[in-house]
């Protein structure tokens, strides 16, 4: 009855402390975003375009858990939608507290927390999470060309022809590039040569046979989803409804301040911005990101009143909102981890 009781009060504990840790961060980033202008903005702002782009942020969630699940799905792994979906915040609070944006939650944490949750392999988790990312690239770099393409003036066919040669090369050098590196005969040993390496920077030691089955297991979840057509379809619809959903985020949020946005301005403001983020500077992209996005919007003519507030409240719900959410999601998945109630996920072969 004792251990008991004591086990009791070191978990109570450990969560007592993990919960005041997220709100300090949580703080920290509320003031590092300036939550005076925020509210402001709010302030200004129509109410029902502000939730439509509340909603819109929400449900792109959900079509990016609904993803995830696909690319799961393909590798044996039943995971329960609305696990992912809690997954998924998690990841996004550890990328808004790390200064890599698109490199501490995924992919390194998010299959983490897949694995210590679900019970999922690693190396399993981060192949799936690596198959999005595969996907993002092409799609964010049509949106770049094609946005540059239609914010010209004047068109010339022989320019546009040029740049669509690049893009073409561009999307068969990285399909060549993505099924060459994730081919089993070519890519184990460059992946356990990294891995050695690092684990003597750390001084870790790695069991060779340990990490052998991780890497034929990370090679076989990989070729099961570039194998399977319909998953690389639906990957594709899913990743170009995201970006919608992201897209149309932005169009609520200039609509809230009674601007008509163009449609180059928020192509470029959706994917310089993730492009900038990936360089380490503050967490969740401070200073960086968000000077990305006022650029974009000043350069396409925004006047400089509602390309800030714009900014501002982007930046309220992709990062202040988000981290919240996100520490709500880091403390319940901490909990239901204290009390051993973790779902598992199924893998019916």
């Amino acid at each position: 009855m004792k251990k008991r009781l004591g086990f009791f009060n070191k978990r109570s504990i450990s969560v007592f402390i993990l919960l005041c840790l997220l709100t300090v961060i949580a703080a920290f980033l509320l003031l590092r975003e300036n939550l005076d202008s925020m509210l402001w903005a709010l302030y200004r702002a129509n109410l029902f375009f502000l939730l439509l782009a509340v909603f819109t942020y929400l449900f792109g969630l959900l079509f990016w858990s609904l993803r995830w699940r696909l690319t799961l799905a393909t590798s044996g792994y039943i995971v329960p939608i609305r696990s992912i979906y809690v997954i998924i915040l998690g990841g996004i609070f550890i990328n808004n507290i790390t200064p890599f944006t698109y490199a501490g939650g995924d992919p390194i944490a998010r299959a983490y927390i897949l694995r210590r949750t679900q019970n999922v392999p690693y190396s399993s988790g981060f192949a799936t999470i690596l198959s999005e990312y595969i996907m993002d690239l092409p799609v964010y770099v049509s949106l770049l060309i094609f946005g540059f393409l239609i914010s010209l003036k004047q068109f010339d066919l022989w320019y546009g022809i040029f740049v669509f040669l690049v893009w073409l090369f561009f999307l068969v050098g990285w399909s060549v590039f993505f099924f060459h590196v994730l081919s089993s005969a070519t890519g184990a040993k460059r992946i356990a040569r990294v891995t050695s390496k690092l684990a003597k920077i750390f001084h870790r030691k790695v069991k060779k046979a340990g990490l052998e089955r991780s890497i034929k297991r990370f090679y076989r979840s990989s070729e099961e989803i570039i194998k399977d057509g319909r998953t690389i379809f639906g990957i594709t619809v899913l990743t170009v409804t995201i970006i919608a959903l992201a897209i149309s985020r932005l169009y609520f949020i200039f609509q809230a301040f009674g601007y008509m946005p163009s449609l180059p301005m928020l192509f470029f403001a959706l994917t310089l911005p993730a492009l900038v983020g990936l360089i380490p500077v503050l967490p969740g992209g401070l200073g960086t990101v968000d000077a990305t996005i006022l650029s974009v919007f000043l350069l396409f003519g925004v006047p400089l009143q509602v390309a800030i507030s714009a900014t501002l409240i982007e930046r309220a719900i992709t990062l202040v909102f988000s981290t919240i959410l996100g520490a709500g999601a880091i403390s319940y998945l901490g909990i239901k981890q204290g009390n051993a109630r973790i779902s598992r996920a199924k893998r019916p072969r």
